[in-house]
């Protein structure tokens, strides 16, 4: 089954020297329509979301975000196993 991979790369805020959770809102769209915001908190260093988008229309994915610390993503179209839906944690 088809899904849309969200990779977070990074995602932090630093404070006093320290990274931190941070808070984000990812906007994925296919062509110009917006088909998909994820909100997300914590702190990662690279991390892949798996996300059904009954709206996707099959135009080419980008993504935006907002953060109130440092972020930086990427999107793409991934085929997934249907049982677990890209969690290869759930097969173990």
């Amino acid at each position: 089954m088809e899904r849309i991979k969200l990779s977070i790369h990074h995602l932090h805020k630093l404070v006093a020297g320290e990274k931190v959770a941070a808070n984000a809102t990812a906007r994925i769209y296919a062509g110009d329509q917006l088909i998909v915001v994820e909100e997300m908190q914590g702190q990662t260093a690279w991390y892949d979301r798996y996300i059904h988008a009954k709206d996707d229309n099959g135009q080419p994915l980008r993504v935006e975000w907002d953060c109130d610390g440092d972020a930086s993503m990427d999107v793409s179209r991934v085929e997934v196993c249907s049982c677990c839906g890209g969690d290869e944690s759930l097969h173990g």
